[in-house]
């Protein structure tokens, strides 16, 4: 074998090698033609300053300058400052004549207490207001606020013990107050057990959420509860239950 067989090639791979060597000088060309061209330097313009007016050296146009002037409040001539180093300003302050003095009365002063009830007055109530309540010894206003919103959750009062349920009533203040309030049971609010939805039956703070939805359930499955007596075989209310709700049920 002689080495010229080495670089023998046939008609079909001496095309592919033209070709290739086409594609790669194209690469090279393409590459030269498209890479952009380096920007060149710019020169700095020379400025000259005529009056404080900087000019372009070359074309004579007036430049502003790097800073805005700022001026002093004084009619002294006028200086140049810039922004890096403003000029410092007075403080400006304001002067108010002092307040005087008045008598005002505190807030406590301006409402006075109500006056106690004397011994031996009694007062109904379901019908008192907090002022009235407030008319007892021992009763202020956060108390008398708090028997009446419990008076207005249970719709009435249907005993006089039931103001130990008052939130902070404590057994001296009980009895203290007690002698001076009687309770009229018919002044009370009933619930329509037959109408009344589940928001109204579990907002009654001796029914829970559990106990009127089986007055619910019952309610459907009978039509018309005729009273008590359908209920009373429901494992959701004790025998005391049963005693505090009763005088609020109406059928």
């Amino acid at each position: 074998m002689s080495w010229k067989d080495f670089f023998y090639f046939s008609k079909r791979e001496r095309q592919g090698i033209f070709l290739l060597i086409v594609l790669i000088a194209g690469i090279f060309l393409g590459k030269w033609i498209f890479s952009p061209a380096k920007p060149q330097p710019l020169e700095a313009p020379e400025w000259t300053e005529t009056n404080g007016v900087q000019e372009n050296a070359s074309s004579g146009i007036p430049e502003q300058p790097a800073y805005a002037p700022l001026y002093n409040n004084t009619p002294q001539k006028q200086t140049r400052q810039s922004y890096s180093n403003p000029p410092q300003q007075q403080e400006k302050r304001t002067y108010y004549a002092p307040e005087k003095k008045t008598d005002v009365r505190p807030a406590s002063a301006a409402y006075p207490k109500p006056e106690k009830f004397s011994e031996g007055t009694v007062i109904e109530l379901n019908t008192a207001d907090s002022l009235d309540l407030m008319h007892i010894p021992g009763i202020g206003s956060a108390f008398a606020k708090r028997i009446i919103s419990y008076k207005n959750l249970l719709g009435g009062y249907h005993r006089i013990e039931q103001l130990q349920e008052v939130y902070g009533m404590y057994e001296e203040l009980y009895a203290k107050i007690t002698p001076y309030l009687k309770v009229n049971p018919d002044e009370i609010t009933h619930i329509p057990v037959n109408s009344a939805s589940l928001d109204k039956l579990k907002a009654h703070p001796y029914l829970n959420f559990y106990q009127a939805k089986v007055i619910i359930e019952m309610r459907k499955k009978k039509g018309t509860l005729s009273g008590t007596e359908d209920l009373k075989l429901l494992d959701e209310f004790t025998d005391d239950d049963w005693i505090r709700i009763t005088p609020y049920l109406e059928f």
